[in-house]
């Protein structure tokens, strides 16, 4: 088949921008409610913020590749419209805080020309397209399955307002057993093997109810798996809850019909596509000729070795996902002269830089230094948390910012405390319930007053063949994690030990210490 170039077509979006921008200045002007209009701004890919003075806005980002073209205009756009606050999310997608509500359609229009699509980046939609950030580079991939997940990003993207799905619908792509794009608990992930095909875990998901993906099929050949695709997209549409939001995600069908029928219907369907349409394609190999310079350098926090010999990758992680936007302009200046550099989104809050030499690693390094993590701490995750976020119930940000406070403080040295996942609500944005230190936020009653308080989880695991949801071992006001962590690291610390090595010789302890400070 011919794939499309991942754009709705051009005049039925510029009509429906125009129009949501009537949405737009309705609910700014206070004409709608916040739930009325959250349920026509997420198809854009925009929410109001706390406040409602104010908006985000969501750029997807395909596969997490950041052409320069893109980088660029989101460059651009930062300094034309004054934008002070960027994240990373954990899907992949660069996201604009704190805009004024009369620049949010004229932005999306921009963005549309510039060939980045804000539609669908919200609400009930296909959601941006995830991919193993390093794949194509990576040492220990099975193969680069970063031009399948473009493939099947832009097929999704031009279902776009063609069709009705109950709720949104997350698809990966994994290039090796770690996993890290959760390709095993999503509602579609495809999962690379040594002999250079897919398996295909469906109805998965975190949130409210998580669940692990089922094995839905083997050994998919790459060029096939639009076909499967199409087929969950089908059998979410006839068997997923239209009237029921709490369970209209994929990984209620099974419990709805049975996982026999549910796997029998999706290859009925699957069967009846491959006869009636053409939905093959073949895909250019990408080789990457570039040559390092002949000088090696020690793989590092920041610094990873590429499979092509003599060539680099340079992670940043600026603390909570928020680059500074002074370290993104001079970044772009100065790779803008490199040859043959690939920018990266990942699941982590993080960006890397890809195809770098020794020389250009270090000229990279030397200039995030001011804005990198250089801790684990410090790589922990977290959404963005109460303060911004109109779902939020506890300021999940907040909470990490006090946790490293402390670890400065302390002055602990790296290892000490752990890297962390914070979601400020049941949601999972920040995906607490597969790391090994997980935190969701709340709230709870403490002496008469309500306070921000968060369930700790522990045990979780992403990693492909021992994946693990963690278990929750309590709640913890706000206010008394951040003194929980500096007794922990006081421990660890005496221990001449790092936190993963001291819990597993001191689980016991480490369970009476979370008691201690539970509510």
């Amino acid at each position: 088949m011919t794939i499309t170039s991942g754009r709705i077509d051009e005049k039925s979006i510029r009509r429906e921008i125009q129009d949501f921008g009537k949405v737009c200045e309705s609910y700014y002007n206070g004409e709608l409610s916040m739930s009325e209009y959250k349920s026509i701004s997420g198809g854009f890919g925009t929410y109001s913020e706390r406040g409602h003075k104010t908006g985000m806005l969501r750029f997807r980002i395909p596969a997490g590749i950041l052409e320069f073209d893109k980088f660029k205009f989101i460059l651009d756009s930062i300094e034309k419209y004054n934008v002070e606050k960027v994240h990373y999310t954990t899907n992949q997608s660069i996201q604009f805080h704190n805009l004024k509500p009369e620049v949010i359609p004229t932005l999306m229009l921009e963005t549309y020309d510039a060939g980045i699509v804000t539609r669908g980046g919200g609400g009930d939609h296909p959601r941006n397209v995830l991919c193993s950030p390093l794949s194509g580079v990576e040492k220990d991939e099975y193969f680069d399955v970063s031009p399948y997940a473009k493939v099947v990003s832009d097929f999704l993207i031009d279902l776009i307002g063609k069709i009705k799905l109950p709720r949104k619908l997350k698809v990966g792509f994994s290039n090796s057993r770690k996993n890290i794009v959760h390709a095993t608990y999503r509602d579609m992930g495809f999962v690379a093997k040594a002999n250079g095909k897919f398996d295909l875990y469906t109805a998965g998901g975190l949130g409210v109810n998580p669940e692990f993906g089922i094995k839905t099929a083997e050994d998919i050949e790459p060029g096939d798996v639009l076909y499967y695709v199409m087929t969950m997209v089908q059998m979410f549409m006839k068997y997923g809850n239209y009237e029921n939001r709490a369970k209209a995600r994929t990984r209620y069908i099974p419990k709805t019909i049975g996982e026999e029928l549910y796997l029998s219907e999706f290859k009925r369907i699957l069967e009846e596509l491959k006869k009636s349409e053409d939905l093959s394609f073949v895909v250019d190999e990408k080789t990457i000729s570039k040559q390092g310079d002949g000088v090696a350098i020690n793989p590092s926090r920041n610094i990873i070795e590429q499979k092509q010999d003599g060539l680099y990758a340079v992670k940043y992680h600026p603390l909570l996902g928020n680059p500074s936007v002074k370290v993104l302009k001079d970044l772009y200046d100065l790779v803008s002269n490199f040859e043959d550099i690939g920018i990266r989104i990942s699941t982590k809050e993080e960006m890397y830089i890809t195809n770098l030499t020794t020389g250009e690693a270090n000229k990279v390094l030397d200039l995030l230094s001011s804005d990198n993590a250089d801790t684990e701490l410090q790589e922990s995750v977290s959404c963005v948390g109460t303060t911004i976020c109109q779902q939020g119930v506890a300021d999940s940000s907040g909470l990490l910012r006090k946790i490293i406070q402390v670890d400065k403080e302390e002055n602990f040295t790296d290892g000490t405390l752990p890297r962390l996942c914070i979601s400020g609500c049941p949601s999972s944005c920040g995906v607490h319930q597969t790391s090994n230190i997980g935190f969701k936020g709340g709230k709870k009653k403490i002496d008469g007053v309500l306070v921000d308080a968060f369930d700790i989880f522990y045990g979780g695991n992403e990693y492909q063949g021992c994946e693990r949801f963690g278990e929750v071992l309590g709640t913890i006001s706000a206010d008394n994690i951040p003194e929980m962590f500096r007794k922990l690291g006081r421990e660890v610390q005496a221990s001449n030990s790092n936190f993963d090595s001291w819990l597993d010789n001191n689980t016991e302890r480490f369970m009476e210490i979370v008691k201690e400070f539970a509510i």
